[in-house]
């Protein structure tokens, strides 16, 4: 897994992020990448699969459930 370092980030940002993580019971660096993420929108076509899946009949409950709620949350921005 590569390690990423942000320089310059604005006060109110950190602050936010502090503030949203701590909301949600998760560390700063957990909820920088789950932001990421969302932001890339990387995980769009897993959870579009996983609806057709749904859909079909045919998908398996995820095992980390909470995971899945807070991923589809929409972010406070």
């Amino acid at each position: 897994m590569a390690t990423l370092h942000l320089r310059n980030v604005p006060d109110d940002l950190d602050a936010a992020l502090a503030a949203d993580a701590a909301a949600r019971g998760i560390s700063k660096n957990r909820r920088a990448i789950e932001a990421l993420r969302r932001g890339l929108g990387v995980d769009q076509a897993s959870r579009e699969r996983l609806v057709e899946e749904i859909r079909r009949g045919r998908a398996v409950a995820p095992t980390d459930v909470a995971a899945v709620i807070r991923q589809s949350r929409p972010d406070p921005d």
